[in-house]
Formats: C-alpha cells, sequence, structure tokens
C-alpha cells in the first residue's frame, strides 16, 4: 500500500522569504543537550556538512519544560559561535504536544486550516486561540476518501512554541521552522515513500522516547524515565567501578562480548526490562486500538532504535527476542545518502545522537 502525505510544517508562523536558499541546518534541543547538523547537496546526494553537539546542565530542560533559560541561551550561542548558525530548522518537544487523527468534510485546500480549527476543542484541553497546530492528510490508496479527509494533527501549546521561538532569539538564531522532535527522526530513519509501520525508540540520557510511526506520520508519542544514565549506573554496580569508568565501558561496546563480561548485559536487564515492557504495552495498544473511520491498524512491522546507547551490543537482539518483533538499530542516513556511496566524517555511534537534527535538515531538502 503506498500513500500520498501533504504536510504543513510550523515554518508559516515564521515565513521565509521565498527567493533565498536557505542552508539545511537542523537544530535539535532535548533535555540533555544541544546538536546541530548541517546538510549539503552533492552528486550523489547530499554530504554532511557541519555538526556539533553542546550539553545542557543538568535540570536545564525536564520533560520539555526550559527551567534555566540562560543557561541554554549559553550553551545555544557557544554552538552558534563554533558552527556559524544563522537559520535553523528547530526541535519542538513531543511531550507538550498532542497528536490525533480526524475527519473532516472533503473541502478545497484552502478551506482545510478553518476546518480543522473546530477540531481543536474536541480533542484538546487548550483554547483554539492558546493553540498553534500542523496537520497532515493521509490519504491510502484504496481506500475510499470522496466524502472525507484523514487528517493526522498536531496541537501545541502556544506558549511553549513562543519559548522556544525566544531562546533562539536571545541566542541571535533565526528559526526557519519548528517540527516535533518525534516527526523529525521519523523523517531520518523511515524509508521515503514507506507506508509501514514502525515502532520507533529513542535512548536519550535520563529518559526514552517511544513513537508509532504509521503512513509516514507520527500517531501516537510516548516518554518512559528510563535512559542511558540508568545503563550507565547498571554497569558500575556490577563491576564496582566509577560512573566515568562505566561510560567508557559502555562505549566500547566489544567489552559486552569479552568472556571476563559475558555476566555484564545480564546485569543490565533490570534496567532494560522496564523499558521492555513498555514496549510491549505500546505495541499491545497500537495494535488493538481504533482510531476515527478506520479497521484496527496493521500491528507494528519493525522497531527502530536511536540514540547513542541504541547501539550497545545485544541491546536490539535482547529486545527482538522478548518482544517477538524485528528490531534493528536505525540509519539515521537513510533518506540522506548511502553509505555505499559516501561516508560521513562521523562515528557510526555519535551519528545516532543526531537523528533529530538529520530530519530536522532534511525538512528543508525534500
Amino acid at each position: 500500500m503506498t500513500s500520498h502525505l501533504k504536510y504543513r510544517f510550523l515554518d508559516r508562523f515564521f515565513p521565509t522569504p521565498r527567493f533565498l536558499e536557505m542552508p539545511a541546518v537542523g537544530l535539535s534541543i532535548s533535555d540533555s543537550a544541544i546538536s546541530a547538523l548541517e546538510l549539503i547537496k552533492s552528486s550523489s546526494g547530499f554530504a554532511l556538512g557541519r555538526f556539533g553537539r553542546r550539553p545542557l546542565p543538568q535540570g536545564s530542560i525536564t520533560g520539555g519544560y526550559v527551567n534555566n533559560r540562560d543557561a541554554v541561551v549559553e550553551e545555544l550561542r557557544k554552538l552558534k559561535v563554533a558552527l556559524r548558525l544563522d537559520f535553523v530548522n528547530a526541535s519542538l518537544p513531543e511531550e507538550k504536544a498532542y497528536l490525533f487523527k480526524t475527519q473532516i468534510p472533503h473541502v478545497a485546500e484552502k478551506e482545510i486550516r478553518g476546518a480543522l480549527e473546530f477540531k481543536i476543542e474536541e480533542n484538546v484541553p487548550l483554547p483554539a486561540g492558546e493553540a498553534i497546530f500542523d496537520y497532515v492528510v493521509i490519504t491510502e490508496t484504496g481506500h475510499e476518501t470522496n466524502n472525507h479527509l484523514d487528517i493526522g494533527m498536531t496541537v501545541l501549546p502556544k506558549k511553549v512554541v513562543d519559548t522556544y521561538a525566544e531562546l533562539l532569539s536571545l541566542a541571535d538564531i533565526t528559526p526557519l521552522s519548528f517540527e516535533l522532535e518525534a516527526q523529525a527522526i521519523a523523517r531520518a530513519l523511515v524509508p521515503e515513500g514507506d507506508s509501514g509501520t514502525y515502532l520507533v525508540v529513542n535512548l536519550g540520557e535520563q529518559k526514552t522516547g517511544l513513537f508509532i510511526v504509521s503512513e509516514g506520520v507520527v500517531r501516537f508519542t510516548s516518554t518512559v524515565g528510563i535512559g542511558g544514565a540508568h545503563i550507565t549506573e547498571a554497569i558500575a554496580k556490577h563491576l564496582s567501578v566509577s560512573a566515568e569508568e562505566a561510560e567508557k565501558v559502555k562505549s566500547e561496546h566489544t567489552a559486552f562480548k569479552h568472556k571476563k563480561h559475558e555476566e555484564l548485559f545480564l546485569s543490565l536487564i533490570n534496567a532494560l526490562s522496564a523499558l521492555k515492557d513498555e514496549i510491549g504495552k505500546l505495541s499491545v495498544y497500537w495494535s488493538t486500538h481504533k482510531e476515527q473511520g478506520e479497521a484496527p491498524p496493521r500491528k507494528i512491522g519493525k522497531i527502530l532504535l536511536c540514540g547513542r546507547d541504541s547501539g550497545l551490543s545485544g541491546l536490539s537482539e535482547y529486545f527482538s527476542s522478548v518482544l517477538q518483533i524485528k528490531v534493528e538499530v536505525g540509519n539515521v542516513w537513510q533518506n540522506a545518502f548511502s553509505l555505499r556511496d559516501y561516508i560521513p566524517p562521523i562515528a557510526l555511534d555519535e551519528s545516532l545522537d543526531y537523528a533529530t537534527a538529520v530530519g530536522l535538515a532534511l525538512s528543508r531538502v525534500r
């Protein structure tokens, strides 16, 4: 089954002069770090341009809330100087977003936005005047939609968008667009034009994002308070070493294959088991959930992992075994270039931390 997706990005609130050819730079702002990455057009598709990452002081942002504006702005300014950033496509936290599917009568393209405004208060605990929304029209081949349009909606409190816009303004960086972190990651990891259903697991430092992507659209997001820091803690406890030493062991994935560390991965099971349970619950929910105007959705075909620690030796095999579903580490360059033709100047593990930035950069060049 193929699908046709028509996107309306949040750059309508920050309109860009059409005669300007802006660089494709994605800027990801997460709870733990700020990452930026540029894609440059090349003869074989795209090539990696500028890229860099600045860790944020712990607690600067939690769950999408900006607790220490000055600290975030300071790191943004440092990244701006280091990479000579001016214009970016920036991320917004999915924790603050409401995602849902709805239907409207078959109307002209210019009338869609007006028709959708009435759907906000029906589905979201926000007055329409305090919300900013994005949408995608979903038309599935072989699915009769002559009398209505299927719409995937993303709604955010206006104050959230204003807060992140202010951060960039104070750092003298101009946002060309804003987009949910989850949708950007999906654009990077899911093959372009693929209408399958995926569960994306974005393993961060303190938390893990779980996203259902179907027909190229993020349909559901969830966040679990388990991340790479918990894996590091388990390693440190098992080996009786410092957190710094445990981090080194974790980064050397081959260490998990050494005989002396044959029990090391097993020591992580407690930390990973809770995450496995949440992935399992979401998988069951999606396979049994029915959205408006459709039969029960297809089961998840594959789980894609991203985030630096997703490359941990044995992790994908563990999830695949206990969940009985194919699990693989995602390729963040999936829709940018072929690794057979071009090898980017960045380590594989490190690239897994740039999935959001890659997807944001691709929003300007696809």
